[in-house]
């Protein structure tokens, strides 16, 4: 006999890094996704076991300092990885070798070596049944999603030019300076978003051809020390996905100096129709008419604009771990975009244009060789 009253299965996932993004998956894990099931967490911050001691202490969730000791908490699943950059890699291992399931925040790592070598142990037959995704919140969002469903039904034609503007807010605060001043590039730390939407427009089978990119520095000084820029352009010529087929075209704008608030437009432009999304960046649908003209506010962080999108992420991971579904897009896709992506970052410091040859190798455009 069926029991009716018996709790349906959940994930128990732990949370790594309780940082701005990392205290929201926490939040989510705990109280929005019905089947997930927060067990633990973990960060060396102080302030951040400080919040975790009001929000997550006293609904029962285990919080530690460190990860090696939260990995090592019974009956956890999975885990959840919104810790900085910089550790993704070890960390990812880590997990995938406990034998857990990985939900990692992008990037999947701090380049493309440290991505292909998670790739290969992922794809290793003892590791097969493990789920590990790197998290693209934006093909969650409902938006996203109906923009590639339309695509996908022909409503616009061949797909022929991408462009994603990522625009963040201006931020002069601690947080958001030491995190720049920590990222590996702001084409890897941002426009892999922008590149994974690509992907999921034109087809996962795209092939990179080309890609150059240009930046400048407005009002973040200190990003000369890194060699990174707070403004850039960068676009990508992709192969025809057919003979005869026109290539498609990808432009990425990022900025990190926008004063009036988080704006993030995409265009897909094809053979018969445009798209867009975000065109006109909105916190609500309130619109105010006075002296100044018409106007609206609008979303001060990525955050706020895909709050929504965050939820339905890791629910549709949890339900491909607990029912043995394939995930939404395998882990060679965000290879494919890390790849591009340092190409991008490459280009915009050495000024070349990067170069691949059909078959996926990259080409020395000085030389002629093959890389």
């Amino acid at each position: 006999m069926t029991n009716l009253s018996a709790e349906p299965k959940r994930l128990a996932i732990g949370v790594v890094g309780l940082g701005r993004i990392g205290r929201q998956h926490a939040l989510n894990a705990l109280h929005y996704v019905p089947r997930t099931k927060l067990v633990c967490a973990c960060s060396p911050m102080d302030q951040d076991i400080e919040w975790a001691d009001k929000n997550l202490i006293p609904y029962g969730v285990k919080v530690y300092r460190s990860f090696e000791e939260m990995v090592q908490q019974s009956g956890l699943e999975a885990i959840l990885i919104a810790s900085t950059t910089k550790v993704h890699y070890e960390q990812v291992v880590a997990g995938i070798e406990k034998g857990l399931h990985v939900l990692v925040e992008k990037p999947l790592a701090m380049n493309l070596e440290q991505s292909r070598k998670i790739l290969a142990l992922a794809q290793q037959p003892r590791y097969s049944h493990l789920k590990v995704m790197t998290a693209f919140s934006r093909r969650f969002d409902d938006s996203y999603q109906n923009a590639r469903k339309a695509i996908q039904s022909g409503r616009i034609g061949t797909p022929i030019v991408v462009r994603c503007d990522n625009r963040d807010k201006y931020d002069r605060s601690e947080f958001y300076m030491r995190y720049i001043m920590a990222n590996p590039g702001i084409f890897i730390d941002t426009s892999v978003h922008d590149i994974d939407l690509t992907l999921s427009f034109i087809g996962h089978n795209a092939r990179p051809k080309s890609c150059h990119a240009i930046g400048t520095i407005a009002l973040h000084k200190e990003l000369a020390e890194i060699d990174d820029v707070d403004n850039a352009v960068g676009t990508v010529e992709w192969y025809p996905p057919s003979p005869g087929a026109p290539a498609p075209i990808s432009y990425y704008y990022i900025s990190r100096i926008m004063h009036h608030g988080f704006d993030n437009p995409t265009e897909i432009i094809g053979t018969e129709a445009t798209l867009k999304v975000n065109l006109h960046p909105r916190r609500d649908l309130i619109t105010i008419a006075d002296k100044n003209g018409v106007g609206n506010d609008v979303p001060p962080d990525f955050y706020e604009r895909y709050e929504k999108a965050f939820v339905t992420e890791l629910g549709v991971f949890a339900d491909c771990v607990l029912d043995g579904k394939d995930l939404p897009y395998e882990l060679d896709v965000a290879v494919k975009g890390m790849e591009v992506a340092e190409a991008l970052q490459e280009s915009l410091r050495s000024g070349r244009k990067i170069e691949w040859d059909v078959g996926g190798r990259r080409v020395d455009a000085r030389e002629g060789s093959k890389l």
